[in-house]
């Protein structure tokens, strides 16, 4: 049986239209049976991408790793709001990675992207000026740390790395590993259960 992080899906394609709306924004997504969140855009992600677009209100020509795009809500939103960014989406489910070419043809001009195959950081040689995730919790928690330890590698100095994670999914966890791993760990948001933090490369 595939999950949303097996690179082949072998359930049958169903493909469907959701719409999405943030800070007056709206995007129409394609999704698709065998990835992650195929009905509607993940409270998680909607939190994580409300959190981020607070905080940052302007962003020029950085470079920016949507690791886990999924079917593209990250990219796709982050683009339309910071249109010099220079964004990376990278998933292993291919059936992702195809509809997240899609989303972006769809929503965005599609200059300054690049779609990209990749288990973990397994094919991403670049460093970026941040790192935006919402791990797959279902792949365990080697694969998660395994990602939070190659982001700090992949940061530029003063780089930032955001995820998403629930309580009840190891959030404590996840506290202490980046802690570890950046020396610093700033919960941004508690809601519904779900935290927000925001780690910065300050070496």
């Amino acid at each position: 049986m595939s999950h949303y992080f097996s690179e082949v899906q072998d359930v049958k394609s169903v493909k469907k239209i959701i719409n999405y709306e943030i800070k007056n924004e709206k995007f129409e997504f394609l999704t698709d049976n065998g990835v992650f969140s195929k009905t509607k855009v993940d409270f998680g992600t909607d939190v994580m991408l409300r959190t981020f677009l607070n905080e940052n209100k302007k962003l020029g020509n950085i470079q920016i790793l949507d690791i886990g795009c999924g079917y593209g809500v990250v990219s796709v939103v982050v683009k339309r709001f910071f249109e010099k960014a220079k964004i990376l989406s990278t998933d292993v489910n291919e059936r992702a990675l195809e509809l997240t070419k899609k989303n972006i043809q769809k929503n965005n001009r599609t200059d300054d992207f690049e779609v990209r195959k990749s288990f973990v950081f397994d094919n991403i040689s670049e460093n970026f000026d941040v790192i935006l995730s919402n791990p797959p919790i279902r792949a365990g928690k080697q694969v998660i740390f395994e990602i939070y330890e190659k982001s700090f590698f992949h940061l530029n100095k003063n780089g930032k790395f955001y995820c998403v994670i629930q309580t009840k999914h190891g959030a404590k966890s996840t506290k202490k590993k980046l802690e570890e791993l950046f020396g610093n760990c700033t919960t941004l948001v508690i809601e519904a259960g779900y935290r927000i933090f925001r780690c910065v490369k300050n070496s």
